[in-house]
């Protein structure tokens, strides 16, 4: 895939957004470790918190869906920006239960507008797979360097080393939000055609989508509580930092060779390697008793989430150009993603950890199924076999 100056600088903007709306789910660990050990939640209410976060985000995507291709996305993006920066900023002098809910839900609405904004452009490039793939790589670089920050920022300011670094992401990254378009996508008779057959792939949209919901669900719950999995197996709160941040390279990993080959891989064979290693990863991190096999588990799972990931949002995203099935792609998987630790805690707070990890081999299993199923019709529809022009 060869690149123009327009697509790049697309790509460069639709990164920071992505940047921005990914950043709660990144660092869940350590952001539900600081609620837990600095504010003394327990489960349910740090899962709650992150839950209403996480869902703003989706929620917020989800409404914006059918509306992108006639509003601004770059106003849209900066105006979410803004509303993350000073929500961040509220944060910090809050402590109240209440007031955080409504702080850290008002910030998930930010980071929406900006993924709203940003899902829109995946509609408009030539292959989707790919770029997705490109900007999870990126997005997972500076994933690692926050995780490494972050661990030792929360042993020594709990809740707040979630805080502080992602406000100082938010202002490094908004300057990037300014290379989306300014003017809503111009809608020529090729593209009418196109918008107006959306509702004849309602069908597989939705199927689609709904794989995504509960991929994001295992991912969720994996990714949520591991932190307190390396804490009962006696682990340093830095070294836990570090480690999900080296579980990153691994994630690197996955989401690079998407990046690379595209749509030159079936599409069935990265989804199906990724659910199966992120469903055996997260029944290995909650019933292990050794820190060998769980920081090897963490590796396996972020680079199972990453190969798939991409694959199943561009899947998506070739349903129509105007990047309808794109947004509402990112926003159901961030639904997903949302009511995951909030499940979590339940199941943890029902029963064990150890539960919680046969809860997510078991969804693995039926995420594999929906796999087979979406592919086939996708196969049927003769949508994603042959590259898109720009």
């Amino acid at each position: 895939m060869t690149l123009d100056r327009s697509e790049l600088k697309l790509i460069l903007g639709a990164l920071a957004g992505v940047c921005l709306s990914n950043f709660t789910i990144f660092s869940a660990p350590l952001y539900i470790g600081g609620l837990m050990d600095g504010m003394g939640f327990d489960e349910i209410q740090a899962g709650l918190t992150i839950t209403l976060e996480i869902g703003a985000v989706a929620s917020v995507t989800l409404l914006l869906s059918n509306w992108l291709d006639r509003v601004s996305l770059r106003y849209l993006a900066m105006a979410g920006a803004v509303v993350l920066l000073l929500a961040n900023f509220v944060t910090f002098y809050i402590d109240d239960y209440a007031m955080i809910l409504i702080s850290r839900t008002l910030a998930g609405a930010g980071a929406g507008l900006c993924l709203a904004a940003s899902s829109a452009l995946l509609g408009r490039m030539s292959d989707p797979d790919r770029v997705m793939g490109m900007l999870l790589a990126i997005n997972t670089l500076v994933m690692v360097l926050m995780l490494m920050l972050m661990g030792y920022a929360k042993s020594r300011w709990m809740f707040n080393g979630f805080v502080g670094p992602f406000t100082l992401t938010v202002v490094v990254l908004s300057p990037f939000l300014l290379l989306i378009p300014a003017q809503p996508f111009s809608t020529g008779p090729k593209e009418q055609k196109n918008a107006a057959g959306v509702d004849h792939h309602l069908a597989l949209g939705s199927l689609g989508v709904g794989l995504l919901f509960f991929f994001c669900v295992i991912e969720g719950c994996v990714w949520a509580f591991s932190e307190r999995s390396g804490i009962n197996l006696g682990m340093d709160e830095g070294d836990i930092g570090m480690l999900l941040a080296l579980a990153q390279i691994a994630s690197l990993a996955g989401a690079t060779l998407a990046a690379v080959f595209g749509e030159k891989i079936p599409r069935v064979f990265p989804i199906s390697i990724g659910i199966i290693l992120m469903g055996s990863s997260g029944l290995m991190i909650y019933q292990t008793q050794s820190t060998l096999v769980y920081s090897a588990s963490l590796a396996s799972f972020g680079f199972g989430f990453f190969i798939a990931f991409p694959y199943l949002v561009g899947a998506c995203a070739r349903l129509d150009p105007d990047g309808r099935w794109a947004a509402r792609a990112t926003g159901i998987n961030l639904m997903g993603g949302a009511i995951a630790p909030f499940i979590a805690g339940n199941i943890i707070s029902a029963s064990n950890y150890q539960a919680l990890g046969r809860f997510c081999l078991g969804l693995a299993l039926f995420c594999l199924a929906l796999t087979l199923l979406f592919n086939h019709q996708m196969n049927r529809a003769n949508i994603g076999t042959t590259v898109k022009a720009a």
